[in-house]
């Protein structure tokens, strides 16, 4: 299944880029700079934490903190995860309308999420990284942060021009959920970061593909 992801997500972005050429001038449409620089830059935080030995160390010694406290897990992440998903199309079906219909933001979510999912099961394959609380060998990047912040940023850009508080209820949920990761002790800071960062990644090539 994992495999079927990576390819999928594979294809699925060459043909985004080949969609973008205007047959008529061969012209590759602009793609949002800050969306995608935001989503680099949080890509790269979660990189950094994860990756470079002396910034490692800092997620390493929130983790002992965490455990040391013996902090209750909570579960509740495990199901808001998908709410900013279901929440514009939601909305949509109840006549609150957002940039697109209904037809299109399934296809522009569903091409969001396959496409972030398929990065983020081959990154979690080839990575191999153990999970904060040592149950599996599949943290990095946090699934959980990836699903809400894809959710998030879907919801900022159907609804975040007329409706911004909408929006900014969206990116509060995906920050709770990310920072429940932790505290659950199910995922280290950098997968978190890098979670978020896919997420609104994949939402922004998408977006500049389909839109």
């Amino acid at each position: 299944m994992k495999r079927v992801l990576s390819i999928f997500a594979g294809l699925l972005l060459v043909w985004s880029v080949g969609a973008q050429v205007d047959t008529t001038g061969l012209r590759l449409r602009s793609l949002k700079p800050v969306p995608l620089a935001v989503s680099l830059t949080l890509g790269g935080v979660g990189t950094l934490f994860t990756f470079q030995p002396e910034v490692n160390s800092l997620q390493v010694g929130l983790r002992d903190n965490i455990v040391e406290a013996g902090c209750p897990r909570i579960h509740v992440d495990d199901y808001i995860q998908y709410l900013p998903a279901l929440t514009p199309v939601t909305l949509n079906i109840c006549g609150v309308k957002g940039r697109h219909t209904l037809g299109k933001l399934l296809l522009l979510e569903g091409g969001s999420y396959l496409l972030g999912m398929g990065w983020c099961e081959a990154f979690k394959y080839v990575t191999a990284l153990h999970r904060p609380d040592g149950s599996s060998f599949n943290t990095f990047p946090s699934g959980h942060t990836f699903n809400v912040f894809c959710g998030a940023e879907i919801i900022r850009r159907e609804y975040g021009e007329e409706y911004p508080w909408i929006a900014v209820a969206g990116y509060t949920l995906a920050t709770v959920v990310g920072l429940m990761r932790i505290y659950n002790n199910r995922h280290w800071v950098g997968d978190v970061f890098a979670g978020a960062g896919l997420g609104i990644l994949s939402v922004t090539l998408v977006y500049w593909a389909l839109d």
